[in-house]
């Protein structure tokens, strides 16, 4: 991971009642969720940072996209 350029998932907790799943990020620098392509996760429906934490949070419909250790880019405009 190179971690000023990439989010990595650390974790997936799976709703299946609501047909979700929350994925856990951790990042380095000063960025926020939104600042990476959450799109590669699958079809997000929130997202929100952990104060003061290089992490986050996003709910996505299932089937997820992602993985464990699956990293995500940041977007070209928050570079």
């Amino acid at each position: 991971m190179k971690t000023e350029i990439e989010a990595a998932v650390v974790s997936i907790r799976e709703n299946t009642n609501d047909r979700t799943a929350r994925v856990n990020l951790r990042w380095e620098g000063k960025h926020q969720i939104s600042d990476f392509a959450l799109e590669k996760l699958g079809t997000v429906l929130n997202s929100e940072d952990e104060t003061g934490q290089n992490s986050g949070w996003a709910i996505v419909e299932l089937p997820a996209k992602a993985t464990l250790g699956m990293t995500i880019p940041l977007l070209k405009e928050a570079k």
